[in-house]
């Protein structure tokens, strides 16, 4: 990160840049590690966009000025200063990555390698981000989304700087300046609308770069007060100081959130310019200098050896592991820094440009090969024990037809594009309506329907549970396809709909146990005050606006209760545990069940004496005592942490053959 030289306009070193990299590589690396009250440790990320948008904006426009400028000789110094240290570090965690993965999470691994060899590894990740994602602590190249957001700068700016290089500052200046105020709009649009979009893509983040390359193109005044100057750069570190104590993962970021890092950190590049402050000086000490030197390597190692090492462990580590493994990072930050980076940029390093880019290309092509036979070969399961491959294949024990029949839209609904629920030619006669917990029950509504000669239409939308006039913010579209789905229930042929969905996590707006941390928000017209201040209050009512609308039409309604959500992934625990030769299997205390649903259990039971629905408990067979199951005859009934394979939905039937 900040892979930029420290110098200012080509000229002059600036060591105090080199430590402001140090302020921002430990939060990052303790944030991680979870060691001390940093929780707003990532922020550092944002520091370093700054740095590099100062750095590269102040070469750029230097040898622009002094006519020396060369797009190859830019990105040549790119590929010394980038690829070496990146494409070592990829290596030696791709090895390692093959022996410790299970298949599934080696395929996952691949994809993301395959990406960050094209440097578009934040599209990657911004992909998976959404229903079925996994913890970002089972994604070794999680990190580098920031390298690949760094690169499409690289990129792209030097394009823009060459189109206006002959057009006056103050032009410059506001083409700048417009980049800058575009992209922190679209982020405080998109960090309601688009939260992953905005995390982990350019257009929403260049902001931060455009900071620091309105300073390098001199926007405001050097400063020539030194108190002025101590005040200031000492605000700056204050700013960063609070948002890494103060923020956290949990809250909407970037946005304007993100301000107050950037302001920070262009506050310091700014004030200790052209004065020498006790903030600079304190920057400019040779161990904070050096930590900012290795900044780099730290940060492209310190993240895969938290991940591999967390899934070695298969549980939280202690605090002691993590100072060890923060100290294994140091290590290899030097000897990268000291044998991979230091070389390839010295001018000792006697290779043409041809032969340096032909070498990079090699490696990215080399790089997204492997990634590619990875992927090909889902993961080499051979490497595992029959046994064992038998559980982890039960996280694709999925309904069969969910890439064709799930993830509509309201537009697929208008056209009639629904999967018909049976078989044979009779008319339907009933709708399965909600989200991928609807979908994960098909296959048992299916054999109980078709034993009785039934054929039903499914309508399922991703993350869109069946609530009528409810928008979900990170969801768009979500209420035209709820109006869209009814239309199609209350079509005359239609006797009953069932309503199934991932209830806890709609009312209570919150994952569960080691499911990616997030919130979503529900608000609907009667909304009033912050969008997730009342969240359970928006279920309810979109709830029963639906069952309202469906019994007052006559209708049938049957609602599916909650499936328990067990809050860890349960085929690959199964395995863990059966590689060790433990063949117990771990179970969810029932009563977390009850406590998770509790408002979700109470607002059913209004429906049901409102409105007279059926309602459908898959706790009843899931959980037949204290505890709910999460295995039968030794393999899986779930294919994640919260969603039935086809065999655990089937366990359901019953339950189903007595509503239908």
């Amino acid at each position: 990160m900040g892979t930029g030289q420290a110098y200012f306009n080509g000229a002059r070193y600036r060591p105090e840049i080199d430590g402001l990299r140090a302020l921002a590589i430990l939060p990052v690396v303790l944030f991680h590690y979870g060691i001390g009250p940093f929780r707003g440790g990532f922020v550092g990320v944002d520091v370093f966009f700054v740095i590099s948008g100062y750095l590269i904006t102040a070469l750029i426009h230097g040898e622009m000025q002094d006519g020396r400028f060369s797009i190859a000789q830019f990105y040549e110094r790119r590929v010394r200063r980038i690829f070496p240290a990146l494409f070592a570090m990829l290596a030696v965690v791709s090895v390692a990555a093959g022996f410790i993965l299970f298949p599934y999470d080696l395929v996952r691994y691949a994809k993301s390698l395959l990406a960050t060899a094209a440097f578009a590894s934040n599209f990657e990740f911004w992909n998976e981000a959404g229903y079925f994602d996994v913890a970002g602590a089972d994604k070794p190249l999680l990190h580098l989304w920031s390298i690949a957001v760094e690169e499409q700068f690289y990129l792209l700016f030097p394009l823009v700087l060459l189109l206006f290089r002959r057009s006056s500052k103050a032009v410059l200046l506001a083409v700048v300046g417009a980049i800058f105020v575009a992209s922190f709009a679209l982020g405080i649009w998109g960090v309601v609308h688009a939260p992953s979009a905005t995390f982990y893509l350019l257009p929403a983040r260049a902001w931060e770069l455009m900071l620091g390359a309105l300073l390098a193109l001199g926007a405001i005044p050097p400063l020539a007060n030194r108190v002025v100057a101590e005040m200031l750069a000492g605000l700056g570190v204050l700013l960063i100081g609070v948002a890494v104590v103060a923020f956290n993962a949990d809250m909407p970021f970037p946005g304007p959130a993100a301000f107050v890092p950037c302001a920070g950190a262009a506050l310091i590049v700014y004030a200790t310019s052209a004065n020498s402050t006790w903030t600079g000086n304190a920057l400019s000490l040779r161990p904070v200098v050096f930590v900012g030197l290795i900044s780099y390597s730290l940060y492209l190692w310190h993240w895969p050896i938290f991940v591999l090492a967390h899934y070695l462990a298969f549980r939280n580590l202690t605090t002691v592991e993590s100072v060890g493994l923060v100290a294994l990072s140091f290590a290899l930050a030097v000897l990268s820094w000291q044998f991979v980076e230091k070389p390839f940029r010295a001018r000792s390093f006697r290779v043409s440009r041809r032969t340096l880019l032909a070498g990079a290309v090699t490696a990215m092509a080399a790089t997204a090969a492997c990634a590619t036979f990875a992927v090909s070969a889902d993961g080499f399961p051979e490497r595992l024990r029959p046994d064992i491959r038998a559980i982890l294949a039960e996280e694709n024990d999925h309904e069969p037809r969910i890439d064709r029949c799930f993830g509509l839209s309201a537009q697929d609904l208008r056209e009639n594009r629904l999967c018909r629920i049976g078989s044979g030619t009779a008319e339907p006669t009933y709708v399965l309506w909600g989200d991928s917990h609807a979908d994960a029950i098909l296959p048992a509504v299916e054999d109980v329907a078709s034993q009785h000669g039934r054929v039903g239409l499914f309508a399922g939308a991703a993350s869109c549970p069946p609530l009528l006039g409810v928008d979900r913010l990170d969801v768009p579209g979500c209420r035209e396809f709820n109006d869209e789905a009814l239309k199609i229930a209350l079509r005359k042929n239609i006797s009953e709909v069932i309503l199934e969905a991932r209830w806890g996590k709609d009312a209570e707006g919150s994952t569960y146990g080691s499911e990616p941390h997030g919130r979503i928000t529900f608000v609907d017209d009667q909304s009033t005050g912050a969008p997730d201040a009342n969240n359970r209050a928006v279920f309810a009512r979109g709830l029963e606006r639906t069952v309202s609308a469906l019994v007052g039409a006559g209708k049938k309604v049957v609602i599916v209760a909650s499936v328990p959500e067990i809050g860890w992934a349960v085929p690959p625990v199964l395995a863990r545990l059966r590689f060790a030769d433990n063949y117990g299997t771990p179970t969810l205390a029932k009563s977390l069940y009850l406590k998770r649903q509790s408002f979700v259990l109470d607002e059913l039971a209004h429906l049901k004496s409102v409105y007279n629905v059926t309602i459908v408990y898959p706790d009843q067979v899931l959980c037949p005592a204290n505890s709910c199951e999460v295995a039968l005859d030794g393999l899986p009934i779930y294919r994640d942490e919260h969603h039935l394979t086809v065999k655990g939905a089937k366990q359901l039937e019953p339950l189903f053959e007595q509503a239908l």
